[in-house]
Formats: C-alpha cells, sequence, structure tokens
C-alpha cells in the first residue's frame, strides 16, 4: 500500500476532532503483531533481571527506540503512525515519546494533561486481546474539550494510578466502569488515538496488560503554547521518578539516525532544541 493509503479521510478527521479519538481497526497484521509481541517479551524479560522487584513502581514501561527493539523502534516512521499525527496536528510534529507498558492493574479516570494551548495525540495499541471487563481502554467523548473536561476534574472523577478510587465513586457510589464512554474493545492490530486532553481509562486489569503507545506534540504556534511546551520539559524528571520509566526514551543508537532519514532528523532537532533529549537522557 502506499503512504496515500492511510491518510485519515475528512470524515475521520472531523470525528477526531468533535469526539477527541478514533479508532483503526485491523491497521497491522497477525505476523507484525507477532513479532512486536516477541520484541516486547525479550525487552520485558531482560528489564526484569535488569530491576529490583522490590523496586516500588507503577508498572513496568520503557522506551521503544532501541536497538533491542528495532521492528517497534520503526513504527514511528511508519505511515501508519506518523501520517496521521501529521494530519491532526501539523506537518512539523514530532514524536515525544514511544514506550511499551506493561501493566498490573486497572487504570482510573484521568486525562493526559488538562493545558488546552498544547496540542498532542496519543497512538495505542494492545497487545492482547481486550473487552469491557478485561483492560479495555474507555475514553469519555468530547472530553478533550472544555467546559466538560473541566467540570470531570469539578467533580472529582480524576484519580490517581493504583487501587485508589476518585472523589466522585467514594462520594457517589457510582464504580469508574458506571461512567457513561466509548469502551475500545479491541483485537491485536487495532490502534486507537486520542487527544492528550481526553479523559480515559481502563479496567479489569491484569498482570502484563501489554500496550505500545506513541505520542506525538504539535509545534507551538502561540506564545502560551511554546511556555506550555517549556513545563512539560520542566516535569520531566518528576513524570520519570513517577512511572519508573527504565532505560532512555532516546537512544543513542536512533539518535545517529544511519540511513539519514530526513523526518528523523528534523524529529530530533525539535527533541533537542526542546529539551527532551537531555531531560530524558539525563
Amino acid at each position: 500500500m502506499t503512504q496515500e493509503d492511510y491518510r485519515l479521510t475528512e470524515e475521520q478527521i472531523q470525528l477526531f476532532e468533535v469526539f477527541g479519538f478514533l479508532v483503526r481497526r485491523n491497521l497491522f497484521s497477525p505476523e507484525e503483531m507477532n513479532r512486536i509481541n516477541e520484541e516486547f517479551g525479550r525487552r520485558l524479560a531482560s528489564i526484569l533481571e535488569e530491576t529490583d522487584p522490590e523496586e516500588n513502581r507503577l508498572f513496568n514501561n520503557w522506551g521503544n527506540r532501541t536497538p533491542e527493539t528495532p521492528f517497534i523502534a520503526s513504527l514511528l516512521e511508519d505511515p501508519r503512525i506518523y501520517l496521521p499525527a501529521e494530519q491532526l496536528l501539523d506537518e512539523e510534529s514530532f514524536p515525544v515519546h514511544s514506550n511499551a507498558n506493561s501493566y498490573e492493574n486497572s487504570t482510573n479516570w484521568h486525562p493526559d494533561w488538562s493545558d488546552p494551548h498544547l496540542l498532542a495525540i496519543k497512538n495505542v495499541m494492545y497487545l492482547q486481546p481486550t473487552t469491557a471487563d478485561r483492560g479495555a481502554l474507555r475514553v469519555i467523548p468530547g472530553a478533550h474539550k472544555n467546559s466538560l473536561h473541566d467540570e470531570l476534574r469539578r467533580i472529582g472523577l480524576g484519580s490517581t494510578f493504583g487501587p485508589k478510587k476518585a472523589r466522585i465513586s467514594e462520594e457517589s457510589g457510582l464504580s469508574g466502569e458506571d461512567i457513561p464512554c466509548y469502551v475500545f474493545s479491541s483485537n491485536p492490530g487495532d490502534v486507537i488515538i486520542f487527544n492528550q486532553m481526553t479523559w480515559h481509562a481502563a479496567f479489569g486489569g491484569y498482570r502484563d496488560r501489554r500496550s505500545c503507545t506513541f505520542n506525538f506534540y504539535g509545534t507551538p504556534r502561540t506564545p502560551e503554547a511554546a511556555a506550555s511546551m517549556r513545563k512539560v520539559v520542566e516535569h520531566i524528571p518528576d513524570i520519570k521518578k513517577y512511572l519508573g520509566t527504565v532505560g532512555l526514551q532516546y537512544h543513542p543508537w536512533w539518535l545517529e539516525n544511519p540511513e539519514k532519514s530526513p523526518r528523523r532528523a528534523r524529529w530530533i532537532r525539535c527533541l533537542e532544541e526542546w529539551g527532551f533529549v537531555d531531560a530524558y537522557n539525563s
């Protein structure tokens, strides 16, 4: 297939803008998902050997841009991943995160952030089948926009990772599963893209619930957006400590760009200029 085959339609773009997410089914083949799972499993095994099992981490997570997972690393430069980002954000967007995640619990309702000045999207693929009661991602349509975004925070929907309940659950008796939402029941090969301001959650978690995530940020076009980007970079040390991410986000192997990809070269330049490389790799 050509690059044009992976472009989003105008209808898909409109759906994303209105609801804050977009589902893309069967984007990757079973053979590709097998390769992803094999690389994921090998890297997870090495991480479990490298890290202290008594270390207090929310879940096992690590950067994908490493020679240990070359196929997963290559997905950032696959038009199925980068092309929608360029359409939904802008052609100067760049990938800040490419992570692998092995969860052990459910994930309560939260947005990735609440700053409307800085545009960012997250691509999520699960490596095992998911259902409503077994780890499927849930999103609240339209919750990337004010005032719904802020209203959900005001009523106490937000919570941290782990078993602690959100305030609204404690006060109303509603469980996280009771909140009206879209449930992304998926099979390996499906991908969901969502605005990082969209409220999302996953329930029915289980040990080694696997996902790969690819986050793209839009280039700041206003002083407010630039200030928001600088704030994101300032908070990276706290984020690294909170999540317990293992290894480098930007491995030297990836930064060397041996194939001289113009797109990757532009990405690296943006990541360096905004301070992401120094902040994540220090």
